[in-house]
């Protein structure tokens, strides 16, 4: 677990892909925290369908995917991981997301460092990387507030690392 001010990050097992996919109520039970009612979103439940036979064939793989609880409410609130586990020059690239209900309030940045600190301290960790849309200002603000750096802008994409 990757404790923050106010949020638990909490690696995201096969039983959880599982209970995710068989329902909101299901993954309650099995996590003993509230859902909020906008997790997760159409396309992390794409993700968790395909990561689930990922994780059943890899255990330890949940360790580089989490899931955000808020402290205060007890809720889960969103995700963040690696997009593949580290390739063989030590890059991973991360993805996140945060519920509406609780964006504007600098979660998204605390969770980013949170999983940013925890990934430097992984020894097969050497470079950090992530990426958002040109129109994603908030995800850019997110990045930039958890020190990346832009390394490159295409039309529709900015390419971020960390520094």
């Amino acid at each position: 677990m990757i404790e923050t001010n106010r949020l638990l990050l909490l690696p995201f097992t096969f039983e959880l892909a599982e209970a995710t996919i068989m329902s909101k109520e299901n993954l309650t039970n099995v996590l003993n925290y509230n859902v909020s009612k906008e997790w997760p979103s159409p396309q992390y439940m794409k993700l968790i369908k395909i990561q689930k036979d990922k994780l059943q064939q890899n255990p330890e793989a949940s360790a580089w995917g989490r899931i955000a609880i808020h402290k205060e409410t007890q809720t889960l609130i969103g995700e963040i991981g690696c997009k593949a586990l580290p390739d063989e020059n030590g890059k991973v690239e991360i993805g996140y997301g945060m519920v509406s209900e609780a964006r504007n309030k600098g979660l998204a940045t605390e969770m980013v460092i949170g999983f940013t600190k925890w990934l430097i301290s992984q020894p097969d960790v050497k470079n950090i990387s992530a990426e958002c849309l040109v129109s994603n200002i908030a995800s850019a603000k997110v990045l930039k507030k958890s020190g990346f750096n832009i390394v490159k802008e295409g039309e529709d994409t900015i390419y971020w690392q960390k520094a």
